[in-house]
């Protein structure tokens, strides 16, 4: 049965969203672009699993958080562990180690300390800042960053997996 002359006409295109945000992948480091209101996306080249929550924080935080959203600390927010996330505009008080995939913006009255890597940053006057300081185009995780970054996924030891025996010889 032969298509309807209309249909054979027609060729649908995918949607393209309005507001798009360069994204880029924290295992693979794939740089790509999404819809601004996108929640959650695989990456096109690993298909590792992208959370993109943003996150404003009003009260004291203690632990490890990871997003690939925006966390927006308040002057009366406080956070102490680690931290990964895209964005990090801080008016608040940050204790611990940070990884940024993209803009870290330091606000008057703010507090960092700890250790920071991000691709790009930002200071008002008034800001202090008293951390080791990476600053570069490619964010690298390092130790305990690394593998928070590549959430879900955990990172288990050899020595510690069951039914592995730490002491053979891989072929």
């Amino acid at each position: 049965m032969p298509l309807k002359p209309a249909m054979a006409a027609f060729h649908p295109r995918q949607p393209q969203p309005a507001d798009k945000r360069s994204v880029t992948c924290p295992s693979c480091g794939h740089a790509f672009e999404i819809s601004a209101k996108a929640m959650s996306v695989r990456c096109p080249t690993c298909t590792r699993p992208l959370q993109f929550s943003d996150l404003e924080i009003k009260q004291r935080l203690a632990g490890e958080v990871a997003t690939m959203g925006r966390v927006a600390l308040h002057r009366s927010g406080e956070i102490s562990g680690k931290l990964v996330c895209g964005e990090l505009d801080t008016a608040g008080s940050f204790q611990g180690d940070a990884l940024v995939y993209g803009r870290l913006r330091l606000m008057q009255g703010s507090l960092t300390t700890g250790t920071l890597t991000a691709r790009a940053i930002a200071t008002d006057p008034g800001a202090t800042l008293r951390a080791r300081l990476a600053v570069g185009p490619k964010p690298t995780p390092r130790g305990r960053l690394a593998t928070l970054a590549q959430s879900p996924r955990q990172y288990r030891p050899r020595e510690l997996r069951p039914g592995v025996d730490p002491h053979a010889v891989p072929a």
